[in-house]
């Protein structure tokens, strides 16, 4: 057990500076869209203004936690009023963002803030955005965005349907994983995703009482799972990968996007079991997991790759392994990524975007420069204290 008190001037630090990233902007206003509630933002300098589609979930872990249920509820109904009014909820706040998403957490959200309400009238009202975003858009097979492609599993593709755009919509802007050809892979973290709301919406509605439409989601998360397996899962080396489908051929390339069937209890117990034992080595260094392999990578640099750890992909992997059992690896990991982010808080008096898990030091900085602030670091750091200091 990991003893809370050593991390308590972070901890005053993060909770201070909620306010500092925590917005209103009820109406449109130049570049952005209004928003009916209050939410936090990754900054308050670049990313003032902006409620990120993913960064949502990971900030609501960290809101619960510390007793901002209805901030966390009212950023997830921000989502809501997004697509109910687009019929897409876009990558963030901003007009020209509105053709392009980002890895969907809707239910995962969903059921965070349930889990603090028990609103069951409420989770129906999400329940029903989810479907529908679920089947209209990431298992599109027609009009301009295109995300089911092959197998019954999705890829990332936004409006203007190239790869560049693609691989932003994938929240991963950029790396060397997708090879400058995203449109062509079915990502394992996104298909994964999918899967999780299968199982999540056949979770809600067995809860709601409605079992047809409970089953009917479980059929469907059982068929994408075996689709996932076959052309992601390969056994000789103990991982997940993404899948070329148009080249007809699984891709070598080690990501942490191979921990997503883990978080989201896609993966058998042996796949798991294989996933840590055989690859977690790969991943793991002093501060914590890295986004990628280190070799193989684009000549110029970009901010998803070696030596880059994400916040929450800290999370996304702490938590696959907590889901299988694998308890000492998971406080491991997160002791290391912990100490990682005070360590440079104390030096910096900040927090940051995204750390360099192998030097132990501020993320190398991509198409921009690294942010401080941060919303998803300062909330992921919160949920980590939570769960291992007791």
């Amino acid at each position: 057990m990991l003893r809370r008190e050593i991390y308590e001037e972070c901890l005053r630090y993060i909770e201070s500076y909620w306010k500092e990233i925590t917005f209103y902007l009820p109406k449109d206003y130049k570049i952005h869209i209004g928003l009916p509630n209050p939410f936090v933002a990754p900054n308050n300098r670049l990313f003032k203004n902006d409620q990120f589609y993913w960064d949502s979930y990971f900030i609501i872990l960290g809101l619960v936690e510390t007793g901002r249920v209805s901030l966390a509820k009212g950023m997830v109904d921000n989502l809501v009023h997004l697509y109910k009014r687009f019929g897409i909820i876009p990558s963030r706040n901003r007009f020209y963002n509105l053709g392009i998403s980002q890895p969907p957490f809707l239910t995962s959200m969903a059921l965070e803030v349930f889990r603090f309400t028990k609103d069951k009238e409420w989770l129906k009202s999400v329940a029903r955005v989810a479907e529908s975003e679920l089947k209209n858009y990431w298992m599109s097979k027609r009009g301009v965005v295109e995300h089911l492609v092959y197998r019954g599993l999705s890829r990332y593709c936004d409006h203007y349907i190239t790869h560049l755009t693609a691989e932003h919509e994938s929240g991963w802007d950029m790396t060397s994983r997708f090879n400058e050809r995203c449109l062509n892979y079915l990502p394992v973290d996104l298909n994964s995703c999918l899967y999780k709301y299968e199982t999540d919406l056949a979770k809600i509605y067995k809860l709601l009482g409605e079992k047809p439409k409970a089953k009917r989601y479980l059929i469907q998360a059982k068929k994408r799972k075996k689709a996932v397996v076959e052309l992601m899962w390969n056994e000789e080396k103990k991982f997940f990968f993404d899948f070329d489908y148009k080249g007809r051929k699984q891709s070598d390339f080690y990501s942490v996007a191979g921990f997503y069937p883990l978080w989201a209890e896609l993966a058998s117990k042996k796949q798991a079991r294989g996933v840590v034992k055989n690859n977690l080595e790969i991943f793991e260094y002093e501060g914590g997991v890295v986004n990628t392999q280190k070799h193989g990578l684009s000549k110029e640099f970009k901010q998803h790759d070696y030596p880059n750890g994400w916040p929450n992909q800290q999370w996304i992997v702490i938590r696959g392994l907590l889901n299988y059992g694998f308890k000492e690896d998971a406080e491991r990991i997160a002791e290391k990524w912990l100490n990682l982010n005070k360590r440079v808080f104390l030096r910096t008096g900040k927090f940051w975007e995204k750390y360099d898990v192998v030097n132990c030091d501020v993320g190398k900085s991509g198409r921009y420069p690294t942010q401080s602030g941060f919303g998803w670091t300062n909330a992921v750091f919160v949920k980590l204290v939570e769960e291992f200091c007791g």
